[in-house]
C-alpha cells in the first residue's frame, strides 16, 4: 500500500504551532502515546485547528490537513480514525481554549465576575468565529458536527470534572445564590443551579450568534444596550436587585 505524504502547501511553521499549544498546556499534554506517534498526532491536531482559524471547517479535509502538517493522509485514521474523529478532537481543543479564556480571577462580588465571564465569553467568540461555531454545533465540517451532550442531566461537580468552559458560568450563578443575589432556586439543588446557569448561557450564546451572524453590528456597539441589558434584566428577574445589579455592572466594567 503506497502512504502518501503531502506537502506543507499552507506554509504553516508546525514548530510554532507546537510550542504555542505546549505553552497553553493543551496539546503537547494530552495523549499518553509513544513521543514520536504523540508528535505526528499533535502536530495533525495544531494543523487542523491552524486551518479552520484561518480558512474555515471547509479546510477540514484529509489532505490538507495532512498537507499542512506534512505528514501521510493515513495519519489522520492512524490517529484519529478518520475525520470525523479529528474533528471532534479540534473541537475539544476549542474546548480547552475556551476554557482558559474564561479563567478570570474572583472577587467579592459574584454578579460582577458574572459579567466579566460573559465578556470574556464574547471576546473568544468574536475572536474565534469559526471554532465557536463548530464546538456548538451552528456549523460543521462537511456535514460532521462536533458532539453535543446535555448538561442538564449532570451536577455541579459532574460539570467542574467535565465541562470545564460551563463550569464557569455555573460556578459564578452558585455563589450569587449563595451571596443572595439570586434567590430564585435552592443553592443546595444542583439542578436549580444548573439550569440558572444554563440560563444565561444560553443568553449570551444567543447574542453572540446574532452578532457573528452581523445582525447586532460588528463594532461592538451592541454590547451594552443589548447583552448588558439583557444580562442585568435576567439578574432581577431572578431575585437581584435593579441598583446592585447597576454597581456590580460598572464594577466588572472598570475591572475588565
Amino acid at each position: 500500500m503506497r502512504v502518501e505524504v503531502m506537502p506543507n502547501s499552507y506554509n504553516i511553521d508546525m514548530t510554532l504551532l507546537l510550542r504555542r499549544y505546549a505553552g497553553e498546556g493543551t496539546i503537547a499534554t494530552m495523549t499518553s502515546q509513544p513521543a514520536p506517534q504523540r508528535n505526528v498526532r499533535d502536530g495533525m491536531l495544531a494543523a487542523a485547528v491552524a486551518l479552520l482559524h484561518e480558512h474555515g471547517p471547509d479546510a477540514l479535509q484529509t489532505r490538507k490537513v495532512a498537507g499542512a502538517a506534512g505528514t501521510s493522509t493515513m495519519a489522520v485514521y492512524t490517529h484519529f480514525g478518520g475525520m470525523r474523529g479529528l474533528i471532534a478532537e479540534v473541537a475539544e481543543e476549542g474546548l480547552r481554549q475556551f476554557d482558559a479564556a474564561l479563567t478570570v480571577p474572583p472577587t467579592d462580588d459574584p454578579v460582577a465576575d458574572l459579567f466579566v465571564i460573559g465578556a470574556a465569553y464574547r471576546r473568544y467568540a468574536i475572536k474565534h468565529r469559526h471554532m465557536y461555531r463548530l464546538m456548538f454545533g451552528s456549523t460543521s465540517a462537511h456535514g460532521i458536527n462536533a458532539p453535543a451532550h446535555n448538561v442538564l442531566t449532570l451536577t455541579v461537580a459532574e460539570i467542574e470534572q467535565n465541562y470545564p468552559s460551563f463550569a464557569h458560568v455555573v460556578r459564578a450563578v452558585h455563589r450569587c445564590m449563595r451571596a443572595g443575589r439570586i434567590t430564585a432556586g435552592s443553592a443546595d439543588d444542583d439542578g436549580a443551579v444548573v439550569a440558572t446557569a444554563a440560563q444565561f448561557w444560553a443568553s449570551i450564546h444567543g447574542f453572540v450568534m446574532l452578532e457573528l451572524a452581523g445582525y447586532c453590528g460588528d463594532d461592538g456597539s451592541a454590547v451594552l444596550p443589548v447583552l448588558g441589558s439583557m444580562t442585568s434584566n435576567l439578574l432581577v428577574a431572578l431575585g437581584d436587585s435593579p441598583k446592585r445589579v447597576s454597581q456590580s455592572m460598572r464594577s466588572a466594567m472598570l475591572g475588565s
